[in-house]
């Protein structure tokens, strides 16, 4: 028997309703799945949770005893009891929340949540007002889990801690990929395609970009492509085709097969009758 088919489903409760779930689920990924909205900023589904943000807690309840849990990382139980949305929980967002706006004020998402929970302003002390990075560590992992890169991670400590590339120099062994850009929540990473160059920052990295061989235009990160053509193991050379050439090769390709199609169908054609 398969792990999978040896998995055994488990009935709980969020906000009173009734659910079936597997049990190697999160109580997060049961809520997501039924449509029950639980704010997060940390999580991704793509690589695994980290609970940095916190704005996932909730209240659960197992066995008589009620806690606050962060439902990305907790697991579902038989008979476990969830709610989403209680004063208690409100207040611990809302001051989440608040320490969010000192510390990436410039973050679009961050003011939307806020806003959403009321907090218009932030007690704590700003220290950039144009700072969006929260430190969720989505782009550190995205690197590490699923591009296999671990170009940046984690540095310093307390108020100096970072996402940076080693030893805080230009990021040299970027692909290009983009993944880092596409799983920010808040915009902190963002990329610049230039005429030769992928730049993405704030990493510093500057990916020369490949160009097609038939009219020079460019199709992508150069590193991005050989990795492509490693592992699908085949020549770069085919992968050097910006979209319109690519169309443009595929229907030639086409029509020269249904021309060989018709010359062999009309070559087992039977010959006409002739009149005597």
């Amino acid at each position: 028997m398969s792990a999978q088919a040896s998995r055994r489903m488990v009935t709980l409760t969020i906000n009173g309703q009734t659910y079936q779930a597997d049990e190697q689920a999160t109580v997060l990924q049961v809520a997501q799945k039924h449509g029950v909205d639980i704010p997060t900023l940390c999580y991704h589904p793509a690589v695994a949770p980290y609970a940095s943000c916190r704005l996932c807690v909730v209240e659960a309840t197992l066995r008589g005893r009620t806690r606050i849990v962060v439902s990305c990382a907790y697991p579902v139980a038989e008979g476990l009891a969830v709610e989403t949305d209680t004063p208690r929980l409100h207040r611990i967002r809302r001051t989440l929340l608040e320490l969010y706006l000192a510390q990436a004020p410039g973050a679009q998402r961050v003011r939307e949540l806020a806003a959403q929970y009321g907090v218009t302003e932030t007690r704590f002390a700003v220290r950039d007002p144009k700072e969006k990075c929260i430190l969720c560590g989505l782009c550190e992992r995205v690197c590490a889990e699923l591009i296999g890169r671990s170009g940046i991670s984690f540095a310093y400590r307390g108020v100096e801690r970072k996402v940076t590339p080693p030893f805080e120099e230009p990021l040299k062994n970027c692909l290009g990929c983009g993944a880092c850009v596409f799983v920010c929540p808040t915009g902190a990473v963002v990329e610049k395609l230039g005429a030769e160059v992928l730049e993405i920052e704030p990493w510093g990295a500057r990916v020369p970009l490949a160009t097609c061989r038939v009219c020079g235009e460019p199709v992508g990160p150069a590193a991005a492509l050989e990795e492509i053509a490693e592992k699908l193991q085949v020549d770069t050379e085919r992968l050097l085709l910006c979209a319109r050439c690519r169309r443009q090769q595929h229907g030639g390709e086409l029509a020269r097969s249904s021309r060989r199609d018709r010359e062999k169908l009309a070559g087992r054609a039977s010959p006409a009758p002739t009149l005597e």
